[in-house]
């Protein structure tokens, strides 16, 4: 199974301590391939704002109100970072132009990831 920019996914990841973890995550470039994870707290060491607040009503697969990490996006080699354990398939317009929106004003991301998220997604 590849990876489909736009869609979300449940993925088992490898890279978390001390033992693998099951995250939501959404990909934003399947060129690198490169995620955003979603998560039910907001990440307090970045910026509230780059915390896109999400709840079932948006994406049907969460159980609860949660948080899309725009600050920080990660890359996902299957099977050495990362498994796909669920494809939920295409995040819904609206949700995608407020990441892009978000995205555009980042000042945590890299210039090229911003230029890669902003023409994928």
């Amino acid at each position: 199974m590849s990876f489909i920019c736009g869609n979300a996914y449940l993925l088992k990841c490898y890279f978390t301590k001390p033992y693998p973890e099951e995250k939501y995550a959404i990909c934003v470039s399947d060129k690198k391939p490169l995620f955003f994870l979603i998560s039910s707290n907001p990440k307090t060491r970045f910026n509230t704002i780059s915390q896109l607040q999400v709840t079932p009503s948006d994406l049907s697969f969460l159980s609860q109100e949660s948080y899309i990490n725009t600050a920080e996006a990660i890359t996902c080699v299957i099977p050495y970072t990362c498994d796909i354990l669920r494809d939920y398939g295409p995040v819904p317009d609206h949700i995608k132009q407020q990441i892009k929106s978000l995205v555009r004003n980042s000042d945590t991301l890299p210039k090229r990831f911003i230029d890669i998220i902003i023409s994928k997604l």
